[in-house]
């Protein structure tokens, strides 16, 4: 039997944003499927899994407003 490692442990406790970076605490009271915020940038993700902490965005950030490339104008 290996020994426990706290460091690691407390590791696993941490998601991290996809749009941001940022590493988003995952309290021992949040379950499988609640809704939890990144504290950065505000996008909001659903708990798929606790062990080891998987993360989806529960809607699109960015939306069709948010484009960062080249405009395009139609000439209608």
């Amino acid at each position: 039997m290996g020994k426990f490692n706290k460091h690691q442990s407390d590791r696993d406790r941490f998601g991290k944003c996809q749009i941001c970076l940022g590493y988003i605490p995952i309290e021992y009271y949040f379950g499988i499927g609640d809704e939890i915020n990144c504290y950065e940038c505000g996008t909001v993700y659903i708990i798929e899994s606790k062990n080891p902490v998987k993360l989806t965005m529960a809607d699109d950030h960015y939306g069709d407003d948010d484009y960062f490339g080249e405009l395009l104008f139609d000439d209608n």
